[in-house]
């Protein structure tokens, strides 16, 4: 199928601001949908490591073999809604 479904979360408060700013713009080239949240310090929670973190590139794909097909149309169908609400609050930022 072919399927790579990928979703990029970047922190708001990094400084200085030119380690993220070319982030979004490498995720709109590869079509990869984009958030921000607020503290790099949540983030790192949320990826449940100690250290902040500016940003997390969120993939899902088995680490070995393939998902069946039913299941790879039921992660298509999440990624889907996921990425059309990410853009969503993305396009109303602006």
């Amino acid at each position: 199928m072919g399927f790579n479904p990928r979703v990029c979360v970047i922190a708001g408060n990094i400084t200085p601001i030119d380690v993220i700013t070319h982030v979004p713009i490498l995720c709109e080239e590869a079509e990869i949908p984009y958030v921000y949240v607020s503290s790099k310090e949540d983030l790192a929670n949320a990826g449940a490591t100690k250290r902040p973190t500016c940003c997390v590139l969120v993939l899902s794909k088995p680490t070995k073999g393939e998902l069946a097909e039913d299941e790879q149309k039921k992660l298509k169908a999440e990624y889907d809604q996921v990425s059309t609400e990410v853009s969503a609050l993305a396009a109303s930022l602006f």
